[in-house]
């Protein structure tokens, strides 16, 4: 069985995908794709971390009319690192029980009745919170607010623009959950328990 976790920012995917492995005695990937796919393409990490799951309005709109101007600094080779990304993906998961977070995996893996995807999501003041603590930081709630947002709607361009689908519809997963309303662990519960509801 493969997992895929799909999540708002700030919303604990990464720490429950970890936890429901953790469960499970399932391999845990979430940055290793990227540090893999680094590898591969001989770049830097934090250059894939920062454009491997993120694309903004603009570089969207570019790339759709494929147009480049000239004047930018970097074009991101989002084409490129997606494929490294890919690859890796589909390589651990022939492997099998594995928990994989991000990097549009649902989508790289669909139609498979092997994986299982789940999208974890919160309310906003919740993922505020969160972040609050993640820092150490006090108030601030309109800044952290505003980059939730950002890195939500950028996750969402870069899904539109592979997928051709719309990140967060509830028929790309099996199963979607509110880690507002169920802690990290209830959440990995539940999925551990629609694992075996559906064998």
């Amino acid at each position: 069985m493969v997992i895929t976790i799909s999540r708002e920012t700030g919303s604990g995917g990464h720490t429950i995908g970890k936890l429901l492995a953790e469960k499970l005695g399932y391999a845990f990937y979430d940055k290793e794709i990227v540090a893999s796919a680094a590898r591969a393409m001989g770049i830097d990490e934090k250059f894939i971390l920062e454009n491997g799951e993120n694309m903004s309005d603009q570089d969207y709109i570019d790339m759709k009319s494929g147009f480049i101007p000239h004047c930018k600094k970097q074009e991101v080779p989002y084409e490129e690192i997606k494929e490294a990304q890919d690859r890796v993906i589909k390589s651990i998961s022939e492997k099998g029980n594995c928990v994989i977070v991000g990097r549009g995996a649902d989508y790289i893996l669909r139609g498979r009745e092997d994986v299982f995807h789940v999208f974890i999501h919160a309310g906003m003041e919740h993922r505020v919170r969160r972040v609050q603590r993640h820092e150490g930081v006090a108030g601030q709630e309109e800044r952290i607010r505003r980059e939730l947002e950002q890195k939500d709607r950028s996750r969402a361009m870069y899904y539109r623009y592979f997928a051709q689908r719309e990140w967060g519809r509830v028929e790309n997963y099996t199963l979607s959950l509110d880690s507002s309303t169920f802690t990290k662990t209830q959440c990995a519960e539940l999925i551990i328990r629609a694992l075996e509801m559906r064998k």
